[in-house]
């Protein structure tokens, strides 16, 4: 009978130490993106080992110096379509503050996750969305290194430059 009982005790522990313990939450897959929009309406944008391009295709702030068009709000910006060999993508880029009727100011913003009313200034969002990864996103977030760059052009015009790691949130966030 004893003999049984540590069979049958030995089993149960063999089976308890073969059990995969969970790991807890996974993070979030990262990617790489960089991007130029500049004031000649044009946006590229690379990532996902593809480069996306367009012409004339930026909506928001107005192109040549990025001009401000939304009224009453704590935020501005602009979306621009983008498309390459098969696939195509939207780019969108929310930068604090309001600037309407005014320039896109030049200088350094530090990528967040959101644009909300108390976001300190000099801060943006870059969200890109391609048909290659269906309803999911790419989004910037403040624990992951990058920068958006804005630069004033000889003719007053702006350059944006965006070089930020995003997180990939899946559709159903």
């Amino acid at each position: 009978m004893r003999y049984k009982i540590l069979a049958v005790s030995a089993a149960i522990l063999g089976a308890t130490a073969c059990v995969d313990k969970a790991s807890g939450p996974q993070a979030a897959p990262t990617l790489h993106l960089t991007a130029t929009i500049t004031e000649a309406n044009t946006c590229a944008v690379s990532v996902l080992d593809h480069d996306y391009s367009s012409i004339g295709q930026i909506r928001g702030d107005v192109p040549k110096s990025f001009v401000g068009t939304v009224s009453g709000a704590s935020y501005h910006g602009f979306g621009c379509w983008v498309a390459t060999s098969g696939n195509d993508g939207d780019l969108i880029v929310l930068f604090s503050g309001n600037n309407l009727g005014k320039p896109l100011a030049v200088g350094s913003y530090t990528p967040v996750r959101d644009i909300l009313d108390e976001t300190p200034a000099m801060s943006a969002q870059v969200r890109f969305q391609t048909s290659e990864i269906g309803t999911d996103k790419l989004v910037t977030s403040e624990s992951l290194p990058g920068s958006v760059v804005v630069e004033a052009t000889a003719s007053g015009g702006r350059v944006i430059k965006v070089n930020t790691d995003v997180v990939r949130w899946y559709g159903t966030f």
